[in-house]
């Protein structure tokens, strides 16, 4: 039996180095994941362009409520609680929401608003500079 207890101690620490390797082994696999598995799918992304949509909308909305009633608007608050409470919204709630509150009958409706969101805001940026 004294033969064999070298021989365990010596099992025991292979046994534990490999413990301790396949934890780093774990990370080097979840860090090689292939560019286009990190990116988010076309359905998620026009959802979120729909989402952002309607938080730009709503937003000028009560900015120039509040403006009106000479309050205070605050945009990060408004983008928060809107991101927040509509996060997890299907794509054909949100177009019902477009389509109720705004106007935008359909997807190319929802894209023509954004593009001139963008504009807007290119110029925005021109004029500040």
């Amino acid at each position: 039996m004294q033969r064999n207890q070298p021989q365990t101690k010596a099992l025991k620490k292979v046994m534990e180095s490999q413990k301790q390797e396949n934890p780093r082994k774990r990370k080097l696999q979840q860090q090689q994941i292939k560019a286009l598995e990190k990116v988010m799918g076309y359905p998620d992304k026009v959802r979120l362009m729909v989402l952002e949509v309607l938080r730009e909308e709503s937003g000028r909305e009560l900015a120039a409520k509040a403006r009106f009633n000479q309050e205070e608007f605050d945009w990060n608050e408004h983008n928060t609680e809107f991101r927040q409470d509509y996060a997890d919204t299907s794509i054909n709630e949100l177009l019902a929401y477009a389509k109720r509150f705004y106007g935008l009958k359909d997807l190319d409706a929802v894209r023509e608003r954004r593009k001139a969101h963008k504009q807007q805001r290119t110029a925005r940026f021109a004029e500040a500079s």
